[in-house]
């Protein structure tokens, strides 16, 4: 489990949703249990995208309804 990194924090907040809210949208608790980029795949950095490159994930999960 990882904690969301800043980058993700951002594009979170630039959405206006907390962290928290994040977690809860996606897992029903406060903890978050996806990878650090802010997919909800705890294997998204290296497999989706480079640890240095930008979660194209976040961004479309956002777009998506809840």
């Amino acid at each position: 489990m990882a904690n969301l990194n800043d980058t993700a924090k951002e594009t979170l907040a630039d959405a206006g949703i907390t962290p928290k809210q994040w977690a809860q949208r996606h897992f029903g608790t406060n903890e978050w249990h996806g990878d650090a980029c802010g997919c909800t795949d705890d294997r998204c950095i290296g497999f989706h995208h480079s640890d240095d490159g930008d979660c194209g994930c976040l961004p479309a999960l956002l777009e998506w309804p809840s």
